[in-house]
């Protein structure tokens, strides 16, 4: 369940980098996996 709003997270976060003209880079995914496995 809560890899499931980590997934929904990222792929937010992807979205709003490509809104921008930037990819997602990858420290924000490690930060985010990271976070998700303390929780």
């Amino acid at each position: 369940h809560l890899y499931e709003q980590c997934r929904d997270f990222l792929i937010q976060v992807q979205n709003i980098a490509k809104e921008r003209g930037k990819k997602c880079p990858t420290k924000v995914t490690n930060q985010v996996f990271r976070f998700a496995k303390k929780a």
